[in-house]
């Protein structure tokens, strides 16, 4: 029987870096999270197969289960299930396929479908919380931990006291938040594999991370730390930036591109009603990605 999916080993190895964030998801919320990720994952590839049933090829892209899996992993884990498919459904449907499908989206497709909801479900995105588990067996042995329910995430705290939560729990992870972005340091550690494996290039991830850190610095006068290990900024910059269709293809183009989102993230979270920008500013930076990428290449046909 042939596989229904494309053999793309890139895609395989980020689904690979994802395993780790997802059993770190699971520890800290419970096994829910595994059912929100599966209900994403399986939405996307019904909706894919739609598009792509009477091609010629037929077959899915590996990518699909990318998109469900980063999507599932920037939610919150109290997210209704039919959310999380309706999210899935506008990541597939207007985030990639209407450009033609893989290899041809504008948009990262993950971020399409999260702000997507983010706009369209902001109660549930942006209000409903849980503190996660903290010792074994944590969540392995619970379904959902549905006491200690909370309304605030560390950036939500700081905006409404101006207090940070401990820089060692954030880095670590042990905090409210979506699924798979609370732990910077695995993130960080699954980006070296990335980067290692060739799967991932080095420089959006820096230059995201290192112009939000910057521009934090500048609008806040204070240690930019909490505010790179808090929110999806660091999710965000790993696995999303290094989005190979979404992103510049200029080596140069890449740096400007890592620091309109850096810079971008950090205005919308000074300035913005929403405390969180990552989301925003990557969309708003994959809009100017083509004109930045024909703006180079024409300066390089001079420089000739």
């Amino acid at each position: 029987m042939k596989s229904l999916f494309m053999a793309q080993k890139n895609m395989q190895r980020m689904l690979y870096a994802l395993i780790p964030v997802l059993l770190f998801g699971i520890f800290l919320f419970g096994w829910r999270v595994l059912l929100v990720l599966v209900i994403t994952n399986l939405t996307a590839v019904i909706t894919e197969f739609l598009f792509v049933r009477n091609k010629k090829n037929g077959k899915i892209s590996l990518a699909v289960l990318v998109t469900g899996s980063l999507l599932a992993l920037s939610l919150p884990p109290t997210i209704p299930f039919w959310m999380a498919s309706v999210g899935a459904v506008v990541a597939i449907s207007f985030g990639k396929m209407v450009f033609g499908g893989f290899g041809m989206n504008v948009f990262n497709p993950a971020i399409v479908g999260r702000t997507f909801m983010y706009i369209s479900f902001a109660n549930m995105m942006t209000v409903n919380w849980i503190e996660p588990f903290k010792s074994l067996p944590g969540g392995f042995a619970a379904y959902l931990k549905v006491e200690n329910l909370t309304s605030a995430t560390p950036l939500i705290t700081f905006r409404d006291t101006n207090v940070h939560s401990d820089l060692i729990d954030l880095l670590l992870g042990f905090i409210p938040g979506s699924i798979g972005e609370t732990s910077a340091l695995l993130i960080l550690l699954t980006a070296i594999y990335l980067v290692v494996s060739k799967t991932a290039r080095w420089q959006p991830i820096i230059a995201t991370l290192a112009s939000f850190a910057i521009f934090a610095s500048i609008f806040r006068t204070e240690n930019p730390l909490p505010f790179l290990f808090s929110g999806s900024i660091m999710f965000g910059a790993v696995y999303m930036t290094t989005d190979p269709v979404s992103m510049p293809k200029d080596k140069r183009t890449i740096w400007i591109y890592g620091l309109l989102i850096g810079a971008i993230t950090a205005l919308i979270r000074k300035y913005s009603l929403f405390v969180e920008g990552f989301s925003f500013a990557l969309l708003i930076a994959n809009t100017f990605t083509p004109i930045i990428d024909y703006g180079f290449s024409k300066v390089k046909k001079k420089g000739a």
